[in-house]
């Protein structure tokens, strides 16, 4: 089951908000969207999940409308706010969003206790929702979404205002529930779409700036390389290794005229590996390597790269 967006625009009034976003994602993919606040995620989300209709543009999962209520209900939805009723416990609230998604009475039992029992929550079942800590009803919120065995999930920031532990706990729930179900993660937490997810789509002011997996993305984006070379060297080095081709900056610290230990780096193209040559011009002059390693890309380099060129205020109208 495939969901499809092609050429997506949202205004809410005079602000747009989606300024075409297009994508597909097959079925069983972990895909993360990722951007700053007020880049389109949640109004991607909400019209993905059919609860708003796209200002123009299509929509599509499994080829039909979202909006049809055959098709909303192949969805399991946590919104960011997460509205549960405090005065509620938690089971009736389960067996009453039972109930509304079309569990048979007869099933009703059934259904919560196999969420209550996957999610965590079984030993609070008998409480009130607002007793419970936030880390707790965040995973009250995740069994609501999972009544009925959805096809889709989808979480709108499923981690955000949690302490670390709770934060742990509900990443290492929801990487278990990946592989039973599409799951599209909103999110401007960076690590958790890398620890989840094996494709992200980056989004800013309203249009999609990148999409693929966290390597793929990195590599297509980056446009230069830095090598970390430890030698121990009885003479200068960065005039040595000026005459190697391709290098485009380097830098030597300590930076002093006949340094011992030393650790450089040598900037280069991305795709221009030049360790081979490094390696070979240390040996002709004697250097002792002590350790040499390419440094990594993450995809938080690349966000902050993107996102910073993409800082444009959205039209205000069609045009």
């Amino acid at each position: 089951m495939t969901l499809e967006a092609h050429n997506v625009h949202k205004f809410y009034g005079p602000r747009q908000a989606l300024a075409g976003v297009s994508f597909a994602i097959s079925q069983g993919e972990c895909v993360g969207f990722l951007g700053v606040n007020g880049a389109g995620k949640s109004t991607v989300m909400r019209i993905l999940t059919g609860f708003l209709a796209p200002t123009y543009g299509r929509v599509r999962v499994a080829g039909q409308d979202p909006r049809l209520a055959a098709t909303r209900s192949r969805f399991g939805y946590l919104p960011e706010s997460n509205p549960l009723p405090h005065s509620d416990r938690v089971d009736e609230y389960l067996r009453y969003r039972a109930g509304l998604k079309g569990i048979g009475r007869k099933e009703v039992r059934r259904a919560v206790q196999e969420v209550a029992d996957l999610c965590n929550v079984t030993d609070v079942l008998p409480r009130i929702i607002g007793q419970l800590s936030k880390g707790m009803r965040q995973r009250v919120g995740l069994a609501d979404s999972l009544l009925g065995r959805p096809d889709i999930l989808v979480l709108d920031e499923p981690t955000a205002g949690l302490d670390p532990r709770q934060a742990s706990e509900t990443r290492d729930l929801i990487g278990r529930l990946a592989g039973d179900a599409t799951v599209l993660l909103s999110s401007h937490i960076l690590g958790d779409v890398e620890r989840l997810c094996q494709r992200a789509i980056i989004l800013g002011s309203g249009v999609v700036l990148a999409d693929g997996s966290p390597d793929e993305i990195c590599d297509a984006n980056v446009e230069e390389r830095t090598i970390i070379l430890e030698i121990i060297a009885n003479e200068p080095v960065r005039e040595a290794l000026r005459t190697v081709t391709g290098v485009r900056t380097i830098s030597v610290s300590p930076d002093a005229a006949t340094p011992e230990a030393v650790t450089v780096r040598v900037t280069t193209p991305n795709g221009v590996d030049l360790r081979r040559e490094l390696s070979s011009i240390c040996s002709e002059r004697g250097w002792l390597i002590t350790g040499m390693r390419l440094e990594p890309v993450t995809l938080e380099d690349i966000f902050k790269k993107l996102t910073a060129k993409n800082r444009i205020q959205p039209s205000k109208g069609r045009t």
